[in-house]
């Protein structure tokens, strides 16, 4: 099977990589910048490049890496291009702008929305990995008249590639999901680290710093386009946590121990039940 990978940064090249290791698949590859697709070619993260005129129509597989307003554009612009009864996916964490938007189109290929859920602190393809995605999983959000044996393709492909989960699942649903699990940990460890005392943090800190923090490196050009594009979820999941940090805060204020233990221990009760 041929899977073209469009986009070589941390995702595609990891990606790229993940297939070349795990599967026997063609793997074709195309990026903006055509020094980084030399280099993939170099490096054996690819087997083939060249121009998408020649790459798209040989693809059985195609995942397009990109940000996520630049992703139907690009699937639109070259609809003429996909094989025919091919399926046409993409990487982007937020699904349901994406997948909407599409499903409104006429195309003779299937569009099935995924999500690998990793990533890292760092972007682009000097540090994508082989690795990236072990013990993560593939989430796809096929449209309701998706033939079946179109999303168990997909499915399949990121079994061969050493998922250790897949899911399959609506749009909505993984962008509600995506909104606690993912992007409010960002606003979060941003919105902790913007404090004044934060410069100061040498010394006196320790992992619980370490821990709440670090997903404040991020790439704002991109997490700017998730947030908003997955607005609403995110602002419900803002509200709770505005909503439990002020029960917090007057406890403490009040000088309220019953409440304060009580949240304490609810927090801890459902931690140790979840995971």
């Amino acid at each position: 099977m041929n899977v073209l990978i469009v986009g070589l940064g941390l995702i595609g090249a990891s990606l790229a990589k993940t297939l070349k290791k795990n599967t026997s698949h063609m793997v074709l590859g195309w990026n903006r910048t055509e020094t980084v697709s030399s280099r993939a070619i170099a490096d054996g993260v690819i087997d083939k490049t060249g121009a998408l005129e020649e790459l798209i129509p040989q693809a059985d597989i195609t995942i397009v890496n990109f940000y996520p307003d630049a992703i139907a554009p690009f699937i639109i612009k070259n609809k003429n291009l996909f094989k025919k009864n091919s399926i046409v996916t993409d990487s982007c964490g937020i699904k349901t702008k994406i997948c909407r938007g599409l499903e409104k189109e006429n195309f003779n290929f299937y569009f099935i929305g995924a999500h690998p859920m990793a990533g890292r602190e760092v972007s682009g393809y000097d540090n994508s990995l082989a690795t990236l995605f072990d013990d993560a999983s593939f989430i796809c959000t096929p449209y309701e008249n998706t033939p079946r044996n179109k999303t168990d393709a997909l499915v399949g492909l990121a079994q061969e590639m050493g998922f250790a989960r897949t899911v399959v699942t609506t749009p909505e649903h993984h962008d509600e999901m995506i909104a606690f699990t993912s992007q409010i940990a960002h606003v979060l460890a941003c919105s902790y680290v913007l404090s004044p005392l934060a410069p100061q943090h040498a010394g006196y800190s320790a992992g619980s710093y370490r821990d709440v923090s670090r997903v404040a490196r991020i790439n704002a050009d991109m997490w700017t386009e998730l947030f908003i594009d997955n607005k609403e979820p995110l602002v419900r999941e803002i509200d709770d946590l505005v909503s439990n940090l002020m029960k917090f805060k007057y406890s403490i204020v009040n000088g309220d121990d019953k409440t304060l233990h009580e949240l304490m221990e609810k927090g801890n009760r459902i931690k140790e039940e979840i995971g």
